[in-house]
């Protein structure tokens, strides 16, 4: 007679143990690798707004407005949007021109927002909260801050002068300021 040996209690519960530390272990390294793919997608993001800010700085420098002394005359449509520019050029808002102590809106920030990038993602914002929004919106006097949810990274865009700055870390340290 033949006598076949029967997997036990114990051995099963051993592989089982095996096979959700592995599973544990793989589902830990996805959620760092998620996570580095969120600042990296961020980071495009953010390269990808400053080359729109500076495509339209070229349209309206090469549209010849950027010589009238006007702060009205200094304006361009992007998407049958009306964009007022700086004295520098860049992009600036849609809510007005920019004269002597220009403070940044939110709405500014938002309509940037929508109109320079392609097809953007929602965006929570402190007037309109999404919980649902990848990213979020703040803004400073000088400066727009669209950061992550998480708040693991960021991108300051300062619209008077077209400087953009991407930042990595924990963001709930660092304040807006100009």
């Amino acid at each position: 007679m033949i006598r076949t040996y029967n997997n036990g209690r114990f051995e099963w519960f051993v592989v089982a143990i095996v096979i959700a530390l592995i599973s544990l272990s793989a589902l830990g390294r996805y959620w760092f690798m998620a996570e580095d793919a969120r600042i990296v997608r961020m980071e495009m993001l953010a390269h990808r707004f400053v080359t729109a800010a500076a495509n339209a700085r070229v349209e309206f420098l090469v549209s010849g407005l950027s010589s009238s002394h006007s702060a009205e005359r200094k304006q361009i449509r992007i998407l049958d949007q009306v964009v007022y520019f700086s004295a520098q050029g860049w992009p600036v808002g849609v809510s007005g021109p920019v004269v002597n102590g220009y403070s940044v809106t939110e709405e500014d920030c938002a309509q940037l927002w929508s109109l320079l990038l392609q097809n953007p993602a929602p965006i929570s914002r402190p007037a309109q909260p999404d919980s649902g929004a990848e990213y979020q919106l703040t803004v400073g006097d000088r400066v727009c801050r669209f950061q992550l949810a998480s708040g693991k990274a960021f991108f300051d865009y300062y619209p008077i002068e077209g400087r953009m700055i991407f930042t990595v870390g924990d963001t709930s340290k660092i304040s807006i300021d100009n």
